[in-house]
């Protein structure tokens, strides 16, 4: 009978594929984490793990970011809301350790990230069948937005789907040419996930779609000779463009509304609830507190607090009524940490970036460039369906460039 250790050795990368797997669910995944942390130490090879971690210089910088939030514990006044802060941190403390230290194959890899594929392919096939059975005998509105995204805040939702997109044109062509009518099958789930992307109706959702994926397309099309496609790719994308907004106009309407408010900002109604128009509110009271606490910061547990206070003080009932965090991931973790905090945070963005463009590590660029752009109006890093798949990709895609992977690699092979 085998030991929990050799149960462990030989199926323990089937954990990290079942976090990918779940993730478009908006599932609770701790027990899974704490059953990973749990095996991992009582069944890997620890003073190996140790020896491997101190290699990796990322590894210091991330736990650099959880050590800051538990030492903002200790000068919180809402103890409470700082303890929470920790939990969900906890993942870069979680994820650095366990995936930095253990080493997999390729195919091992490949099937980790083709697993979060997967889940966000009947995650949305799943929202679609909801919609269409709503749309048909309840609601009139199930197609649209939040209506639509069950699992999780459709900015989420569209994140996942644009990434693993990028997931499927850059890869699948190359890693699954074992199957039959292959490109006929990356045909069907680009078209799904193009559609409920749109469908999320997110305005950021939709820019870095329109953004990403196209200039992705052309650059597969170059790389293969197909130069005079691009100028019908281009013109396909537009005309696409066109009768999307003819057709299904509210999503347009939403970007619309953003561009316009961004141009007036003077003449926001303070008790708006709207998204956009909100978030440049609170923006403005962002850099002031910011301007008041710029070295230490208010402690991650008292900066909810702080702007809650601001609010109330300049009548932004709007943003006072929901208890809103301050929508931008850079201004949330400088108003928590401080100056240090908020280095660092530009070094697990910015500077993962410019480190992918110097390894020609494309994956990694393309993710750093969805989440940076994502962190600017969404504080992704204050719930799991933003930290826990930022955090687990950062951290897989940190130390493997799968762009070096060699095409079908059917059997595992130590990276």
């Amino acid at each position: 009978m085998q030991s929990i250790k050799q149960i462990y050795q030989k199926f323990g990368a089937y954990i990290p594929l079942l976090i990918a797997f779940l993730l478009p669910f908006g599932l609770n995944l701790s027990i899974l984490i704490i059953t990973w942390s749990i095996l991992f130490v009582f069944c890997d090879d620890i003073k190996n793990a140790w020896h491997q971690l101190k290699k990796n210089n990322w590894f210091y910088i991330l736990i650099l970011f959880f050590i800051v939030h538990v030492l903002g514990y200790w000068f919180a006044d809402n103890k409470h809301d700082a303890l929470n802060a920790i939990e969900i941190k906890l993942g870069f403390l979680a994820f650095p350790i366990l995936i930095f230290s253990i080493n997999y194959s390729e195919l091992e890899i490949k099937k980790i990230i083709t697993s979060f594929v997967s889940g966000n392919l009947l995650a949305a096939f799943f929202c679609l069948f909801r919609a269409t059975y709503l749309y048909l005998f309840e609601d009139m509105n199930a197609f649209f937005y939040s209506e639509f995204s069950f699992f999780m805040h459709p900015s989420y939702f569209a994140m996942y789907l644009i990434f693993g997109q990028l997931i499927v044109m850059l890869y699948y062509p190359k890693w699954l040419t074992h199957l039959s009518q292959l490109y006929l099958k990356i045909s069907f789930i680009s078209l799904t996930f193009l559609i409920t992307i749109f469908l999320c109706s997110s305005k950021m959702g939709l820019i870095t779609a329109f953004i990403l994926l196209p200039s992705v397309f052309i650059y597969l099309l170059f790389q293969s000779g197909y130069k005079k496609a691009i100028v019908l790719v281009l013109s396909v994308f537009v005309l696409g463009i066109v009768i999307a907004y003819k057709l299904f106009p509210t999503p347009f309407e939403r970007l619309k509304y953003a561009l316009k408010v961004s141009e007036s900002i003077s003449t926001i109604d303070k008790t708006d609830g709207e998204s956009t128009a909100v978030r440049v509110l609170i923006w403005q009271e962002s850099v002031k507190i910011i301007k008041q606490h710029f070295l230490f910061g208010t402690s991650a547990g008292d900066a909810n607090d702080k702007l809650v206070q601001a609010y109330e003080k300049e009548g932004m009932t709007g943003a006072l009524r929901k208890k809103l965090n301050a929508h931008n991931q850079f201004l949330q973790t400088f108003i928590g940490t401080g100056l240090i905090g908020f280095v660092l945070l530009l070094l697990i963005t910015i500077g993962v970036l410019v480190f992918s463009i110097f390894t020609k590590n494309t994956l990694l660029m393309l993710f750093s460039a969805l989440t940076t752009l994502n962190f600017l109006v969404e504080s992704m890093l204050q719930a799991q369906a933003g930290f826990i798949f930022f955090i687990f990709f950062l951290c897989f895609l940190l130390k493997y460039n799968v762009s070096n992977f060699k095409t079908n690699s059917i059997t595992p092979k130590p990276i």
